[in-house]
């Protein structure tokens, strides 16, 4: 275990293939699901933004799965 730059792709339940990543480690991450072969932001810095807490929730309990599974050290 050992800080990462980006976690293993992640088979979510819901069929989505998700990782998190960052440039630095001194920066925080985002959350990318796979579509068509590219990794498109899954938009937890809008959901913030609008204040959506369902998403920032699901986004949240998502990135938290991922890092569970990764044994991700942040």
């Amino acid at each position: 275990m050992a800080l990462q730059l980006q976690s293993a792709d992640f088979q979510h339940d819901d069929g989505l293939t998700y990782c998190i990543r960052r440039e630095s480690l001194e920066q925080d991450f985002t959350i990318f699901v796979k579509q068509d072969g590219d990794w498109i932001d899954c938009g937890l810095d809008q959901a913030v933004q609008d204040l959506d807490f369902a998403e920032f929730k699901r986004l949240g309990l998502l990135i938290k799965t991922i890092m569970d599974a990764d044994r991700w050290i942040a």
